[in-house]
């Protein structure tokens, strides 16, 4: 009774690991490089229910306490706008803002927006993924 057992467990391993391959083939093989957007908090009051939307995905942090970051990493499938929403944990006060745009072009970017006391977002964005290129003054 061992040896069919053992033989079944190995073919369903094999199984899986064969379905596994087929469905994330190009992640495996070709992974894409992520965008990253960090959310400061510069307000001085906790904000809660922090909504990031980019290309078509809601990206949620239910808490930032005041003088901290968050920071998500996502991929586009085209340039998209984004968008923030966030309640203050002190008064019933909702901001909104939408503004810029990640570009889904081989090149990505950390995009940092600032929410400041008055409400409003500062956004800036650098590019990523170029090792080096802030280093080009030490080559002699």
């Amino acid at each position: 009774m061992e040896g069919p057992v053992k033989r079944l467990i190995v073919l369903a391993l094999i199984a899986f690991a064969g379905w596994y391959g087929w469905k994330h083939y190009s992640a495996l093989l070709h992974p894409q490089a992520k965008h990253e957007a960090i959310v400061r908090n510069r307000t001085g009051i906790k904000i809660v229910r922090l909504r990031l939307t980019v290309g078509g995905h809601t990206y949620v942090k239910e808490e930032l306490p005041a003088d901290q970051s968050a920071a998500f990493a996502f991929i586009v499938d085209t340039e998209s706008p984004f968008g923030l929403e966030w309640e203050y944990d002190t008064n019933t006060t909702v901001g909104h803002w939408s503004g810029g745009f990640a570009a889904k072009g081989p090149i990505v970017a950390r995009h940092i927006m600032t929410i400041d006391d008055g409400g409003g977002v500062v956004l800036e964005s650098e590019p990523m993924g170029t090792p080096g290129a802030s280093k080009s003054s030490d080559v002699p």
